[in-house]
């Protein structure tokens, strides 16, 4: 009586496991036990890449560029929801930076117009004859 493997060694049966010569993938690209190939990588929507650059860009030059990154954010936060793509938090936070940047824009803007309004007051009023 004989147990085990009745090659009259050890190791797997004759001809290994899986595609001739040995071990490895079997043919066909790989094992997939649930028949679905791999998921493509989804991208990052490129117009909320943009919407957090102009953001930050609007902190540099006070708001100027925050207005299109504004526009972007909203567009691709539309964008995101219909298609699912990767990029909502780079939306959101060029929103945010691109609303902060507005912000501080009509901030600095407000403050320009007070001084200006002071000083043209307090400035007195002199007739010039010649």
């Amino acid at each position: 009586m004989s147990y085990g493997n009745q090659s009259g060694g050890y190791g797997p049966p004759q001809g290994g496991y899986g595609p001739p010569g040995g071990y490895g993938t079997p043919p066909g690209g790989g094992y997939d036990p649930y028949g679905y190939g791999a998921q493509p990588p989804r991208g990052n929507n490129g117009m909320a890449i943009a919407s957090l650059i102009l953001g930050i860009a609007g902190l540099a030059v006070c708001g100027v560029t925050s207005i299109v990154g504004i526009v972007l954010g909203h567009i691709s936060l539309g964008q995101i929801r219909r298609t699912g793509e990767e990029g909502r938090g780079m939306a959101i936070a060029g929103l945010v930076l691109s609303y902060f940047g507005v912000l501080c824009w009509l901030i600095v803007l407000v403050v320009w117009l007070i001084a200006i309004g002071v000083l043209a007051s307090s400035v007195p009023a002199t007739s010039y004859s010649g």
